[in-house]
């Protein structure tokens, strides 16, 4: 038997270690991703990845070459998961792509030092495969054979650990969380959307929008609003029948009409929101980034349209819904704004909405529409009203703690879900504040006039069985919603059969996909999406299913699930909180 001569050994294992050593540099942000939230197993399997292709006969100083891009990444990489314990998203990339000269003066120095990393990592990488790699060095049956099985690792620890089964979309998942699959991927995605924001401009060049007579010649100002919720349970609105008295300035309002029976299109603000401004039906996003939007049509119809969110421009739940700002004549976000000095604005309230609306109606543009996105009923709760707002006793220290443990799966004590409901609750109340404001406000301005309310899904409270005081699945309170509409004496004279629609329809189960079309039909418009027979101001209101999509992509009948909801289209239905969470209103 021939003897492997020692010094080949020894030549062989310092290539291997070469090869080792490139590849980690290659892989870094998985090693650095350990310490904060990567198993060990996904470091290994990152480290596989880049010599897969060599497992297969590519020499390996070739693929060492060809993933010299990947090693310009590390340094951008490294420096966001020291900042924000995680590796690049779609949403920070295009929050990069869209920042501004004084925004990233901001981040002078990290820039710099960035930039400066990035040449010294790339000079060194250079070098050491260049003297350290052989140029002719291939992998052999053991070093294939050591490749695949480290593949392997992550998914035998699965399947040993927690009987996890091998499929496709687990695969996706595990490169999708490794760098550079993540990186790539999540690149060719912002590319991508950031193209169909810029597509948006040729929609509205291309629609064709048509509007009624009785619009078109009517000389009295007309001012509308469309506010999107966030996270409101329809089952703690008094409105409704909470018996707390989270809606006293609704309830005392002329002329609002609160539909009973609404169904959400999903359960997450990313899938739901764009249903509520385009046609298509629960799920669609990506083709709801492909068509006009109710933006785009009243646009073209020749009014002043205004995008005014209390959220993030970019964040993980609002990067495809703000898309649809694109098609206002004016976007202005209050979240996420960063100043000279590098401080965030990372929450606001939405009472801050209330100065740019009125600014805006002080205008005195005669075709107006605005779309206000709020930030509603969404966590932390604390954090979503004033001190004013606030009816119910709440601290916010430890509102947070409750919701933690709460979340975490501990055993629910009844003092914390009692401080998380009052709080849940104050959320509520400013929401009733908001809205009785902004009704009050177009009161002012003695225009034909309307305001439409619907949440963009609900939230599951101290009353759920599971889940609670979260959302995502598919629940009572997470998918039925508040839809309120309001309409100004003038309009109500003037279109009084588009008003005798909503009345009559304010006990009919159906969903919130016919939102789009039902403001379409309340301004009278008219485009190629429209489909008056899902419009609920239509005397030919028919509503097909009311599907639901979680927040895993599956489509789900609502009312074959939950066929017991369809009792609530005959009363206003009764929902008293138990006792652990009625707390004492403030005077």
């Amino acid at each position: 038997m021939k003897k492997w001569p020692l010094n080949e050994f020894a030549q062989t294992s310092r290539t291997w270690f070469a090869v080792f050593l490139a590849v980690s540099l290659i892989t870094l942000p998985n090693l650095i991703a350990c310490f904060y939230w990567l198993p060990a197993s996904q470091w290994l399997f990152g480290l596989a990845l880049p010599l897969l292709a060599c497992a297969f006969g590519m020499r390996v100083r070739l693929m060492l070459w060809l993933a010299v891009p990947l090693v310009l990444l590390v340094p951008a990489c490294l420096a966001c998961l020291f900042s924000i314990q995680n590796l690049p998203s779609t949403f920070l990339i295009l929050a990069l792509l869209e920042t501004n000269q004084a925004e990233l003066s901001a981040f002078q120095a990290p820039v710099i030092f960035a930039g400066l990393g990035t040449l010294l990592l790339l000079a060194l990488y250079i070098a050491f495969v260049r003297s350290r790699v052989p140029a002719d060095f291939r992998l052999g049956i053991l070093g294939r054979l050591v490749v695949f099985s480290t593949l392997l690792v992550p998914i035998i620890w699965d399947l040993s650990c927690y009987g996890q089964t091998v499929s496709v979309a687990a695969i996706k998942e595990r490169c999708l969380s490794t760098f550079p699959c993540s990186t790539v991927y999540y690149g060719y995605e912002a590319f991508s959307i950031r193209s169909r924001v810029q597509n948006r401009k040729e929609l509205l060049d291309q629609l064709t929008v048509s509007q009624e007579p009785e619009f078109r010649d009517d000389a009295r100002r007309q001012v509308h609003m469309m506010v999107i919720g966030e996270s409101a349970s329809k089952s703690c609105f008094s409105l409704y029948g909470y018996e707390r008295e989270t809606t006293p300035l609704l309830e005392q309002t002329p002329g609002l009409l609160p539909f009973r029976d609404v169904a959400s299109t999903a359960t997450v603000t990313l899938l739901a929101v764009p249903s509520l401004l385009t046609s298509p039906p629960a799920g669609k996003v990506i083709e709801s980034t492909r068509q006009a939007s109710l933006l785009s049509a009243y646009k073209k119809a020749g009014f002043r349209v205004y995008w005014l969110s209390a959220q993030k421009k970019h964040g993980t739940f609002d990067t495809l819904t703000s898309i649809f700002s694109t098609d206002a004549d004016e976007s202005v976000f209050l979240g996420g704004k960063i100043d000279l000095d590098g401080k965030g604005t990372y929450d606001a309230t939405d009472a801050g909405l209330l100065p740019l609306v009125r600014e805006r109606l002080q205008r005195n543009e005669p075709k107006v529409l605005f779309v206000l996105h709020t930030i509603g009923s969404h966590g932390p709760y604390p954090g979503r009203y004033t001190p004013e707002q606030a009816r119910y006793p709440a601290d916010k220290d430890a509102v947070n703690s409750a919701l933690q443990r709460i979340r975490s799966g501990m055993a629910g004590d009844p003092h914390d879900l009692e401080l998380a409901q009052n709080s849940y609750d104050n959320t509520i109340c400013a929401t009733d504040s908001l809205l009785a404001t902004l009704i009050n406000d177009l009161k002012q301005t003695h225009a034909s006039s309307w305001l439409c309310y619907i949440s963009d899904h609900g939230e599951n409270t101290s009353t759920a069985r599971f889940g609670k005081f979260m959302h995502g699945m598919v629940s009572r309170q997470v998918v039925e919603v508040p839809m309120l509409m309001w309409v100004s004496p003038s309009y109500e004279q003037a279109h009084a059969t588009k008003v005798a629609g909503l009345k009559s329809h304010l006990t009919t189960p159906f969903s919130a996909s016919c939102t789009f079309h039902t403001l379409l039909d309340m301004g009278g418009l008219s485009c190629p999406d429209f489909k008056p027979e899902w419009s609920t101001a239509s005397p030919r209101f028919s509503p097909g299913p009311r599907q639901v999509c979680d927040s895993n992509g599956l489509i789900i009948d609502y009312d074959q699930k939950f066929p017991a909801q369809q009792s609530t289209t005959q009363v206003l239905p009764q929902q008293p909180t138990p006792k652990l969470a009625t707390g004492t209103p403030r005077p």
